[in-house]
């Protein structure tokens, strides 16, 4: 997996119409999986917690002040993404990685 930093984070994350995508290697093994997730976190501000695991998938909850998310790594599909919850939108979560 390659040097995670903010800079290296945000040309990382590309808008789609309902998640931000995150292209990225997938961390490798469940400690790797959890420094990616608070590493990417930390790059926006926000504060990591309940972290979930399923058979094939890791969860966590990010938030920052009023702005929730949850990010998503799923190893069957490859893919690692973060979708709004509650009223938070796209822009806010946008804009809290310093995208404009």
């Amino acid at each position: 997996m390659q040097q995670l930093n903010s800079e290296t984070i945000r040309q990382a994350l590309s808008s789609q119409s309902d998640i931000i995508q995150v292209q990225m290697a997938l961390p490798a093994t469940p400690l790797k999986t959890e420094q990616f997730i608070h590493e990417l976190a930390q790059a926006g501000g926000f504060r990591a917690s309940n972290i979930d695991w399923g058979a094939d998938r890791c969860q966590a909850i990010l938030t920052k002040q009023d702005i929730s998310a949850v990010l998503c790594i799923e190893w069957l599909c490859e893919a690692i993404w973060i979708e709004p919850t509650g009223t938070t939108d796209l822009v806010q979560i946008w804009h809290a990685f310093g995208l404009r």
